[in-house]
C-alpha cells in the first residue's frame, strides 16, 4: 500500500464516523470518496445554519505534494478532499460550515499532519494552509479592495486601485500586499507609495491570526510600503513585479515577498569534472561555497532562508562565469546554476509567466 493511499484510507476512516448519528439540524448525504488526484471535495454534513466560507491549500514549495484534507465538527467530517499540488499551487474552495468551531486536518505524503481549530468570523473570508517542507501554518484570511465595503476597513484615503498599467494584459492578479498579524487583535495602518504619490493610506482592525490582502497594482514600479501599529513602524520598498506580493507582519515587523523558497541547485553536464564557486548575497546574509563537481552530478543547497532579492555569482575554474538576480519567493520555483556541456555557466530562476 503506497502513501497516498494510506491518507485517503485515514481520512475515509475519520469520516465513516459520520454514519453514527447526526445532532438535530443536520442531514447527511453519501457521497463517494473522490478517487486519488481527482481534487474532487466531498461535503458530509450540511448544517442548517451553515455558513459558506473559503478554504484555501497552498503549495509555495518547489516540489509536488499530495494533500488530504478534512474538516470536522466533533466526530463528524463535514469536508473531505484529496488534491495533487505541483510547485506553486493554490487550491480555493467554498465549504459549508457550522457556526460554532470546527477542525482542520491536513496530511502530506511529505509526512506533515497538522491541525488547527477554525471558527467563522463575519468579517473574515476564510482559512489558508501554507504548506511547507516540514509544517503547515493555518492563517484566517480577509480581502480587502480600497474604496468597497470590507468589515476590517476603518477608512482612510485611496485612489481607484488596483492601479492599470503596463502588467495588466500579461499578470493572472495585480500585484498586492498582506499584512499578517500573527498575534493577538490589533489596529494597524497601512500606506503605500509610488513616485511620491500616495495611493493607498487606511486603518485595518485585524483579528488575531489574520492575514489581510490588499490588490494595488498592474503597474511596473519601485513602490513604498509603510506599516505602523501601537507597537512597531517599519517601510520597505516594494519592487513590482518582481515581487508579486509584499508581505508585512504587524508584531516582528519583518517584510518579504512570501514564503522563502530557498533551493538552489547545481549541475554539471560537461563530459568532464568542473570546481564550481558560488557567492550569493543578501541585504541580511552572505553565502560562499566552493563545489567540486564530477561528470553528470547535481547537488542541492539550501543557501539562504530569508525570502526576498539575492544577486547570484557562479564561476568555475576554466574562467566562466554568470550572475544574476534570485527572487526566493512565490511564484518562482527553485533557482539553478548549469554547467553545460560546453563548460559555459547559466543561472535559471523561473518567474511569473505572462498570462
Amino acid at each position: 500500500m503506497d502513501r497516498r493511499t494510506l491518507l485517503s484510507l485515514v481520512a475515509s476512516g475519520v469520516a465513516g464516523l459520520a454514519g453514527c448519528g447526526s445532532p438535530e439540524g443536520e442531514t447527511e448525504t453519501e457521497t463517494p470518496t473522490p478517487e486519488e488526484g481527482t481534487g474532487e471535495p466531498t461535503a458530509v454534513t450540511t448544517a442548517d445554519e451553515s455558513v459558506q466560507r473559503m478554504l484555501s491549500v497552498w503549495n509555495p514549495t518547489p516540489d509536488p505534494v499530495f494533500t488530504t484534507v478534512v474538516v470536522t465538527r466533533g466526530s463528524r467530517d463535514i469536508f473531505f478532499e484529496n488534491v495533487d499540488l505541483v510547485p506553486g499551487e493554490r487550491t480555493v474552495r467554498r465549504v459549508d460550515i457550522p457556526p460554532d468551531d470546527v477542525e482542520v486536518l491536513v496530511q502530506t505524503d511529505t509526512g506533515i499532519r497538522a491541525t488547527s481549530a477554525w471558527a467563522t468570523e463575519e468579517a473574515l473570508d476564510g482559512l489558508e494552509v501554507v504548506l511547507g517542507r516540514e509544517s503547515a501554518e493555518f492563517w484566517r484570511t480577509v480581502s480587502c479592495r480600497p474604496n468597497r465595503a470590507c468589515a476590517v476597513d476603518d477608512g482612510g484615503e485611496a485612489v481607484d486601485l488596483p492601479l492599470v498599467g503596463d502588467g495588466s494584459g500579461r499578470w493572472y492578479a495585480p500585484a498586492g500586499v498582506v499584512v499578517e498579524n500573527p498575534g493577538s487583535e490589533t489596529t494597524a495602518r497601512l500606506r503605500v507609495d509610488l513616485f511620491g504619490s500616495t495611493l493607498l493610506d487606511r486603518t485595518y482592525r485585524l483579528p488575531s491570526q489574520t492575514r489581510l490582502s490588499v490588490p494595488i497594482s498592474y503597474r511596473t514600479g519601485t513602490y513604498r510600503v509603510a506599516l505602523e501599529t501601537d507597537e512597531i513602524a517599519v517601510e520597505t520598498p516594494w519592487q513590482v513585479p518582481d515581487e508579486p506580493t509584499k508581505y508585512v507582519d504587524t508584531e516582528s515587523g519583518a517584510t518579504g515577498c512570501g514564503p522563502a523558497n530557498t533551493t538552489l541547485t547545481v549541475t554539471n553536464r560537461d563530459d568532464g569534472p568542473h570546481r564550481l564557486t558560488l557567492r550569493i548575497e543578501s541585504e541580511s546574509e552572505t553565502f560562499e561555497e566552493t563545489i567540486d563537481l564530477e561528470a553528470g552530478e547535481t547537488r542541492e543547497f539550501v543557501p539562504v532562508v530569508e525570502s526576498g532579492p539575492k544577486r547570484v555569482f557562479a564561476s568555475t575554474e576554466t574562467g566562466a562565469e554568470t550572475e544574476g538576480m534570485w527572487w526566493s519567493c512565490p511564484p518562482r520555483g527553485q533557482a539553478s546554476v548549469v554547467v553545460d556541456a560546453t563548460g559555459s555557466l547559466t543561472l535559471s530562476a523561473a518567474g511569473p509567466k505572462p498570462g
